[in-house]
C-alpha cells in the first residue's frame, strides 16, 4: 500500500468510527418530557435522534475548570448513586463528583435544586481535582482528588446496582456481549435554551456544555429510559477513541514520509 492510500484508508476508519456510531433506543417518553421541561418553548432535541458522538473520552477545554449541575433522577437507587471520571487507562483510578446525597431539579423527591461541582485538571501534577456544594450553600463543600495518567477520562456512574462507563466497550453484561451503552450525551448548539433550575430564566445551551443521561441498571433488567441520572456538564469536549487517534496519526506520518520523498 502507497502513502496516500494509506492516508486515505486512515482517514475512512475515523471518520467511520465517528460518523456511523450508532445510536442508543430511548424507551418511552420521560427523558423528553423532563428535558422538555426546562427548555423554552417546551421542546427539547428529539433524544433518539439528536444524540452526540463520539461520547465516551473527554477533555476539560477551559482554564478554570468544568462546571457541572445534576439536572434530575429518577431512579430508585437515587439515594447511593455515585458519579464521577474514570482514568481511561486504569478503570480502578476515579474520582467522584456527585454522591448519593445529591439530588435534581425536577424529580419531585428532592427539594433543592441539584447540586453544583467543578472539575479542575492540574497538568503539572496530573491531578483531578473536583469540587463540590449544594446549590442552596447550606451544606459545606467537599473535594476529592486524584492523579489520572492523562488530562482524557470518561464518565462514570455507580448505581449499587453496577458499575457504569462511557467507554461502552467497558459495559460487558451477561447475555448482552460487550458495547453496552449506558449514557447518551446531547451538545448544546447555542441556540436552544434551558433554564436548568425548572423555572423561566432561560440561556443558551451553549456548544460548550452537554447534557448526559444514564441508565443505572443492566440491560437484562432495565426499562431504557435514561432518566436515572441526568447531568449538565460544561467546557469539556469529547474526544476520539485512542485507537482512532492512532489510526490518523499513522496517516498524517505517511503523509509527511510521502512529501519528503517528493522533495528528495
Amino acid at each position: 500500500m502507497n502513502f496516500k492510500k494509506l492516508l486515505v484508508a486512515a482517514a475512512m476508519i475515523a471518520t467511520t468510527s465517528t460518523a456511523s456510531a450508532t445510536l442508543t433506543t430511548i424507551n418511552g417518553n420521560a427523558l423528553q418530557s423532563a428535558l422538555n421541561g426546562i427548555t423554552d418553548g417546551g421542546q427539547f432535541f428529539d433524544v433518539n435522534t439528536a444524540q452526540h458522538n463520539p461520547d465516551e473520552v473527554w477533555q476539560i477545554n477551559a482554564s478554570g475548570g468544568s462546571v457541572n449541575q445534576l439536572l434530575f433522577e429518577f431512579a430508585g437507587f437515587e439515594n447511593i448513586a455515585k458519579f464521577g471520571i474514570y482514568d481511561i487507562n486504569n478503570i480502578g483510578t476515579t474520582l467522584e463528583i456527585y454522591s448519593g446525597a445529591s439530588c435534581g431539579t425536577i424529580d419531585g423527591s428532592c427539594s433543592a435544586i441539584g447540586d453544583f461541582s467543578t472539575l479542575a485538571y492540574n497538568s503539572l501534577l496530573g491531578k483531578f481535582q473536583a469540587t463540590t456544594q449544594n446549590s442552596n450553600f447550606t451544606s459545606g463543600i467537599v473535594q476529592n482528588t486524584a492523579t489520572f495518567s492523562s488530562s482524557t477520562f470518561g464518565y462514570y456512574l455507580d448505581s449499587g446496582q453496577g458499575i457504569f462507563y462511557s467507554q461502552k466497550a467497558l459495559n460487558t453484561e451477561q447475555g448482552q456481549g460487550v458495547d453496552s451503552d449506558h449514557m447518551v450525551a446531547y451538545r448544546g448548539d447555542d441556540n436552544l435554551k434551558l433554564d436548568v433550575q425548572g423555572g423561566t430564566n432561560y440561556r443558551p445551551f451553549g456548544s460548550g456544555e452537554y447534557i448526559l443521561a444514564w441508565e443505572d441498571l443492566k440491560f437484562t433488567n432495565s426499562d431504557f429510559d435514561y432518566t436515572d441520572f441526568v447531568v449538565l456538564v460544561e467546557s469539556v469536549s469529547s474526544v476520539p477513541e485512542p485507537t482512532t487517534l492512532a489510526f490518523m496519526g499513522l496517516g498524517l506520518a505517511g503523509l509527511g514520509l510521502a512529501r519528503r520523498k517528493r522533495k528528495s
